[in-house]
């Protein structure tokens, strides 16, 4: 008996490295009431184990039957065929739907009892074979994870909504072959993984049929079907296939030849880097006007956000590099993902990670012109300090106990420090060694799955260096280095008159030592200095013959932390960072004049005054976007109501003295962003206003990729401009919200506007009933437009009317995560949270954690992450 209870409370993390017997044995040796993690809640890691180990070959071949509408019942069935290797356990099929949603169950020809349990289907071992299995179900898929819409719908599973929809084994690394049938509406158009093979016309419905696909994981099967365009594509023998529903006038004829040409280039980029032809058996893509996510990378079928693709006709710089971007980072999870798929869920910025890696590599040649040093640098690295500055950090590789948790890994660390880290895996291997351990990677694994312990074994045979202890501390570790310099003299050496070096601390209060080496810089009155320098070793240094007017601790743009200012580099900074003639040097600086801000080093003040100076002379395009960002939060966020007060006349006239002046069409539209951003005076205000009136930006005709004409605005920048003067208050509000109704040319479009719109309302009642509104899951799931409602109810401007929302906004944090996608939890917290610095609202949020000791571990550091600054401040 001892040696039974032994084995079968054997924990969890302790199943991440036990020996796949040993969990068969830990799961055999159960009596049933101890079995109850077997059929909990989502998917254990004890039952994806054992299912792992016991199960193998998986097809399922599924139908469903769509209506028009968003209410109509989705009514499918499910034949699910696979060998089992052993008998001892009841089948367990995850099905996680309202019980009456479960039709019928057949096993191996017999009927069987049609019953949920935590959401599974559990078949007695006594219908089972010990080889082949047939189970057939008849059910009504959930809505969940349909994302219905009146004239569309499309899936998304990830990371565990599958079974939210049909009966599956809904876990990474039981990958399945998938046949699908779709009964729709003559007028839908529709697309999944594989290739249409049959199509059958009847009473004004059709039945598509698509072809088997190669074998995938649940959350990567997917398909949409609705009211559609087509449009094909060949490129050099390359068929693409295109789903969209813009109906703007030129905005197809504008991008789409862009889009193709970006996807074929990353395809054929891939493919030349990882000697892996495309793996699977068609191209597609479909733009989703409210995709909660910018990209989902189904293998066959990606689905994207339609506006990350659909640009205006004289996109910014940012916004082209941003698609291009998307698009590589989605069409190299093809083969970091889809080909080969993490084990479990906790390795999912593994896919991540090696597709923004490669995205940064293939975007460079098309933008020739384009710093991509200071593009890393800006793109990663601020995002990265959000989380990892914060009280609610994370490693890297995170524990994951079961799937239904598993949406909660998600964020910047995973999508923004792993690419930093991964950069620093690249300098230690050798760029060209790390390709050929990727390219034995990926062969070895191809159509199955691998955990980093996989890969890294691999990389250490091709480099024949250890790695493991670099490994863990920047993956398995959570948080960053705080370095700080430390000056000293040496009047005992003639020669030198200071030595400088540099302190390393671990916030966290633990003795860590993050491996590093910094490229410093020692600025004197008479001399540069340069050299490598380790932290926390008294013995690297770096020496002058004069006192340091300036100590940058690391110039190669590589390092990562916090580098706190001393007080001589606080106060010389701000006078001469424009003197810095190299663009990644002075972006390395913002950064960390920025951090210096948060911790307190340097004050608001000169920090804005700074900001607004160089705004002015900055001709890096990528560091004048990030300036005026950076000015932007300032404004808003550090500086007091009296004193944004002083600077909005002056800062609103330099910026419209910019938008008058720019010579490219990108360059008005990034002044046009910051001064909506910033307007808050009278004049100010007025402009915003005839700038909605004309339709166009101020300052003559320019010339882009269309030829030369006005600037003008699209439908979604006139929308904005209206919320916004609603939300400021202009007296005209009313008047131009009716008539910016009647521009919207789009159904999509108009139902947006109108769920907005309710968040900028004078009306306290009104704002009152649309949060109101929010607690039901219905009206949720467009999480776009309620993320922007947010940030329009929450902004700074009228955060002293909205902070009674804050405790019922975190009171639904629970719910929100069981029914929302990935990234919406942490969404909705960080915008509730984010436009809020009053003492009353730190209060409420460390009232609401301190009484709720067992609160989810998950969820509180999302909520750590989100109030970082009121615990600042």
């Amino acid at each position: 008996m001892k040696r039974k209870l032994k084995i079968c409370l054997l924990p969890v993390y302790l199943l991440r490295v036990a020996t796949p017997v040993l969990a068969i044995l830990a799961l055999s040796s159960c009596g049933r009431a101890d079995r109850t993690e077997y059929t909990a809640p989502g998917v254990s890691k004890l039952l994806a184990t054992y299912r792992y180990e016991t199960l193998k070959d998986v097809r399922y071949n599924l139908s469903f039957r769509i209506d028009t509408g968003r209410t109509s019942p989705v009514e499918g069935t499910a034949v699910i065929e696979f060998e089992r290797t052993s008998g001892r356990e009841p089948l367990v099929i995850d099905f996680n739907v309202p019980a009456d949603h479960l039709r019928s169950v057949s096993v191996n020809g017999r009927q069987a009892e049609a019953a949920l349990t935590n959401g599974h289907i559990v078949i007695d071992r006594s219908l089972l074979s010990k080889s082949y299995n047939r189970v057939e179900v008849g059910f009504r898929a959930g809505d969940l994870s349909l994302n219905r819409n009146d004239e569309y719908l499309y899936t998304l599973f990830v990371p565990d909504r599958a079974s939210t929809a049909f009966p599956c084994f809904d876990q990474p690394d039981i990958k399945g072959r998938f046949m699908l049938a779709l009964d729709i509406p003559e007028s839908y158009r529709a697309m999944s993984n594989n290739p249409v093979v049959s199509a059958d016309t009847s009473a004004g419905r059709v039945t598509l049929r698509f072809s088997e696909t190669k074998p995938i994981s649940t959350y990567l099967f997917a398909f949409a079907a609705g009211r559609f365009e087509l449009i094909e594509k060949e490129i050099d023998g390359v068929k693409m296939e295109m789903l969209h529903r813009e109906s703007r006038q030129g905005y197809v004829d504008k991008n789409s030849d862009e889009i193709f040409r970006l996807h074929y280039s990353a395809l054929k980029w891939l493919e030349e880097y990882t000697h892996i032809p495309y793996p699977f058996d068609k191209f597609g893509f479909v733009l989703l006007p409210p995709f909660q996510y910018s990209g989902m990378e189904h293998p066959g079928s990606i689905f994207y956000r339609a506006s990350s693709l659909m640009l205006e006709a004289s996109p910014t710089l940012n916004e082209q590099l941003s698609r291009a971007s998307l698009i590589a980072h989605e069409t190299s999870h093809i083969w970091f993902g889809d080909l080969v798929t993490m084990k479990w869920f906790d390795d999912v910025w593994l896919k991540e990670v090696f597709a923004g890696y490669m995205s940064d590599k293939i975007v460079t040649p098309d933008f020739p012109s384009v710093n991509h040093e200071l593009r890393f640098l800006l793109s990663r690295y601020p995002a990265a300090y959000n989380v990892d500055r914060t009280r609610g950090t994370n490693p890297v590789i995170q524990e994951l106990g079961n799937m239904k948790d598993a949406g909660s890994l998600y964020g910047a660390i995973i999508y923004n420090k792993a690419p930093i880290v991964m950069r620093q895996l690249g300098q230690l291997a050798g760029e060209e060694k790390l390709r050929e351990a990727l390219q034995i990677y990926l062969k070895e694994y191809s159509f199955g799955n691998a955990r980093w312990d996989d890969l890294i074994a691999i990389i250490e045979k091709v480099t024949r260096k250890p790695l493991e202890e670099w490994s863990r501390m920047w993956f398995r570790e959570a948080g960053m280095p705080l370095i700080t310099p430390a000056v000293s003299s040496g009047e005992e050496n003639a020669d030198v008159s200071y030595r400088i070096s540099f302190r390393e601390d671990d916030p966290a209060g633990n003795l860590r030592h993050w491996p590093q080496t910094l490229q410093a810089m020692v600025i004197t009155a008479s001399d540069t200095v340069t050299g490598e320098v380790t932290p926390a070793d008294k013995r690297s240094f770096l020496t002058t013959s004069g006192e340091p007017y300036c100590i940058i601790p690391d110039i190669s743009g590589r390092a990562y932390g916090t580098f706190l200012f001393d007080s001589t580099t606080a106060a010389y900074l701000p006078d001469h960072i424009n003197d810095f003639q190299d663009p990644l040097l002075r972006g390395i600086l913002w950064i960390n004049m920025h951090e210096n801000l948060l911790n307190g080093t340097v004050s608001p003040t000169p920090y804005y005054n700074t900001l607004f100076t160089a705004l002015q002379t900055e001709e890096e395009l990528q560091l004048r976007n990030y300036l005026a960002g950076r000015l932007g939060y300032v404004y808003w966020h550090h500086l007091s109501d009296s004193a944004r007060t002083a600077n909005a006349p002056d800062a609103e006239a330099m910026i419209w003295k910019k938008l008058i002046a720019a010579e490219t069409a990108s360059e008005k539209r990034q002044w046009f962003v910051l001064f909506r951003n910033v307007a808050v005076t009278e004049r100010g205000l007025a402009r915003l206003r005839d700038l909605w009136k004309s339709g166009q930006l101020p300052g003559g005709a320019v010339t882009d990729r269309l030829g030369a004409g006005p600037v003008r605005l699209g439908e979604d920048e006139l929308s904005g401009l209206a919320l916004t003067l609603a939300l400021r208050g202009h007296p005209e509000a009313p008047a131009v919200i009716a008539a910016q109704r009647d521009r919207i040319t789009t159904a999509d479009r108009l139902q947006r506007f109108d769920f907005v719109l309710p968040s900028v309302s004078p009306d306290q009642a009104v704002r009152d009933d649309f949060f109101n509104s929010l607690r039901d899951p219905a009206s949720r799931e467009h999480e776009p437009w309620v993320l922007e409602a947010l940030g329009y109810l929450h902004h700074p401007s009228a955060a002293y009317r909205s902070e009674h929302y804050i405790l019922p906004s975190l009171q639904l944090l629970e719910e929100i995560k069981s029914t929302g996608d990935i990234f919406f939890p942490g969404g909705w917290i960080t915008t509730t949270l984010a436009g809020h610095h009053s003492a009353t609202v730190r209060e409420t949020v460390e009232r609401f954690l301190e009484e709720r000791p067992d609160y989810p571990a998950d969820l509180r550091l999302k909520i750590l992450q989100a109030a970082d600054h009121l615990f600042r401040e």
